[in-house]
């Protein structure tokens, strides 16, 4: 049987293949580039102290502004994208995007990279992971997890892959050009990639492999919690506070672990490849726990992922080798793509009404963590020489993390 596809014009044409396989493909590729370009900051992190001679505290604090107001335009995002459809906020968000990068590329002082980095790329990066995994998540709602840990390990490939290229740009150019370039590009290919998302109609009906059923009979779907009586229950704050807990120990890595590399004696691109490890060994972890969130309970999943996680941030604590990073970087790549499960979590806790502005809501929870750890890591190496303690925080956020997800469970209406 020949499957339905969504024209361009809104209309409905016969396809061989499911679109929502296109919107799948589209989304990789657009999560690759947005958080394959924010791992590169760890790879600037270093040439910038080195010609502007600012401390890690001052140099950590634009990305904590970053995640800080990504979150904040991320609700806005998300609502966005619930009523006007995913395509226009990303294109939107990717020139935006773009022009951050490039400016940044240009900044003479700490104020430019506020402006840059903290004020611009935010704004377009927030145009992003909130409407393309909501809208994934509608796209494929028999097999969520396993969709969007597809859509979502396009994290790991651009952090493998994004930051090298970063690094070796950087040998033949400086740092300034090398940043140039990675804008350009994010801009050009975001803005492009867009064009083939559409929002799902509402009157299709999803057959286990995702495709539609022509001829099942029309169901209403459950309406679910809306944005005002989601966050009026104890189980949005719970997952709040554990995203929260998240972002602190997620971005700390992210941020400070090719400089704590490059302080145990690595070169710079041997750092760079411990990205590689963490981002290629990512996307195996993330579509593996896409599975795995769909046969076991999401909420197993995640407390097992965090405390894994928690697990490896004690291990490089007491070891401090760099032996011991290679361990950390499989480790993590496994197990830090969990938060792919947000979705398919706020899903089953309040419903599809409002998935879009509850997930950004939760995001912003996940960017307040970001945007504390990575601050005070380096608050913590500037004061005391090393980031011991930083990572001694991340295990015991983990394991908070961990044992607050286990004990959600669905709100009383969405349970009704």
């Amino acid at each position: 049987m020949k499957k339905q596809k969504i024209t361009a014009a809104g209309g409905v044409a016969k396809s061989r293949l499911y679109y929502g396989y296109y919107v799948l493909l589209a989304c990789f590729f657009i999560i690759m580039l947005v958080f394959g370009a924010q791992a590169s900051f760890g790879v600037f992190f270093k040439p910038m102290l080195n010609e502007f001679h600012w401390t890690r505290a001052s140099t950590s604090l634009p990305f904590s502004l970053n995640l800080i107001l990504c979150g904040v335009f991320g609700i806005l995002a998300g609502r966005i994208s619930d009523r006007v459809g995913p395509r226009l906020v990303v294109t939107v968000g990717g020139v935006i995007l773009g022009s951050g990068y490039i400016l940044m590329s240009r900044i003479t002082n700490l104020w430019g990279l506020y402006l840059s980095y903290g004020i611009i790329v935010a704004l377009g990066s927030s145009a992003m992971y909130v409407p393309l995994v909501s809208m994934v998540t509608r796209w494929f709602p028999r097999k969520r997890g396993l969709m969007v840990g597809i859509g979502v390990s396009g994290i790991g490939f651009g952090i493998g892959v994004v930051p090298t290229i970063a690094s070796h740009l950087m040998i033949s150019f400086d740092w300034h050009n090398s940043l140039l370039i990675v804008g350009g590009a994010s801009m050009v290919l975001i803005a492009g990639l867009a064009q083939f998302l559409r929002a799902k109609p509402e009157m299709q009906i999803a057959a286990p492999s995702g495709e539609e059923k022509p001829n099942a009979p029309a169901q209403a779907p459950s309406p679910g919690l809306t944005f005002n009586e989601a966050v009026k229950t104890s189980q949005f704050w719970m997952i709040f506070f554990a995203w929260l807990l998240y972002g602190f120990f997620y971005q700390i890595g992210a941020v400070h672990i090719i400089p704590y590399a490059t302080d145990l004696g690595m070169s710079a691109l041997a750092a760079a490849a411990l990205l590689t490890i963490i981002g290629l060994i990512g996307i195996i972890g993330r579509a593996g726990l896409g599975f795995i969130g769909d046969k076991l309970h999401n909420n197993v999943t995640l407390a097992i992922g965090f405390i894994l996680v928690a697990v490896v941030f004690f291990a490089i604590t007491i070891s401090g080798t760099v032996q011991m990073l290679y361990i950390y970087a499989v480790m993590y790549g496994l197990f830090s793509g969990v938060g792919l499960l947000l979705a398919s979590i706020n899903a089953e806790h309040f419903g599809l009404q409002s998935l879009g502005a509850i997930t950004g809501a939760i995001i912003f929870g996940n960017n307040i963590g970001g945007a504390l750890g990575p601050f005070l890591a380096g608050y913590i190496y500037d004061t005391n020489g090393n980031y011991r303690l930083a990572f001694l925080l991340c295990g015991v956020a983990g394991i908070a993390a961990g044992i607050v997800i286990w004990l959600v469970k669905p709100a009383a209406k969405q349970r009704n």
